[in-house]
């Protein structure tokens, strides 16, 4: 629970109490923490272990429509040691241009992560490099060389999200942002929805989509 330390001066006959040194003395005593502090760490890792859906929103497609998420649905394997632990991770891209006939089917072969380190936080960086199919480009539906990275935070058992770093296509995906939730039917039919943010962190539309023509023709 988050203290906060109060202090009441009072005045006497003859003369008023020093308020400060009087609170000096209170936190040396009991030591003072703000609503910045935390008593303590969080107490064991979120158990992460299973499949995800994860969806990328590339932060220069304004309009927030799923339709431009990049999407994989990743098996993550979470190994506690002490107040830390390791993932692995592999990503398989889903089939999302407009041209899958068939849904979001998955498009093996893997990118493949082994060994990031997961703070006691919760909070972990994992590189998703190789070629993206030209199925899973929702944007020109051509191949595109991702050179990315996802900064998570494990908020839940069934919920990890953050944002995204480095370049897909020479084009920066800094401002961009990921959402992964966990799912038991990875059958087109069976994915959900997709979540392409922290809850809460979406931007508005700002209803403007001509600066964004050029970086998704790239793409």
């Amino acid at each position: 629970m988050l203290k906060h330390g109060f202090v009441l001066s009072a005045v006497f006959a003859g003369g008023c109490v020093d308020a400060k040194g009087s609170f000096d003395q209170f936190a040396d005593r009991v030591g003072f923490t703000d609503a910045s502090t935390v008593d303590g760490p969080p107490s064991a890792l979120l158990d992460i272990d299973g499949t995800w859906l994860l969806a990328a929103r590339a932060a220069f497609e304004t309009s927030n429509d799923p339709a431009f998420y990049v999407q994989f649905v990743v098996t993550w394997d979470l190994t506690v040691t002490g107040a830390t632990g390791s993932l692995d991770a592999n990503f398989v891209p889903l089939c999302v241009a407009t041209n899958c006939t068939s849904g979001r089917v998955m498009l093996p072969p893997p990118f493949t992560d082994q060994d990031r380190t997961v703070a006691a936080d919760g909070t972990f960086t994992a590189p998703v490099i190789g070629s993206l199919p030209g199925m899973a480009n929702p944007f020109s539906g051509s191949p595109l060389q991702l050179n990315g990275e996802i900064n998570a935070r494990i908020v839940s058992t069934d919920l990890v999200c953050g944002s995204l770093g480095g370049d897909a296509g020479g084009i920066s995906l800094v401002g961009s942002t990921f959402g992964a939730i966990r799912v038991t039917d990875t059958s087109a039919g069976g994915l959900p929805a997709p979540l392409g943010a922290c809850p809460g962190s979406m931007p508005v539309d700002a209803g403007v989509d001509a600066p964004i023509d050029a970086p998704i023709d790239a793409l």
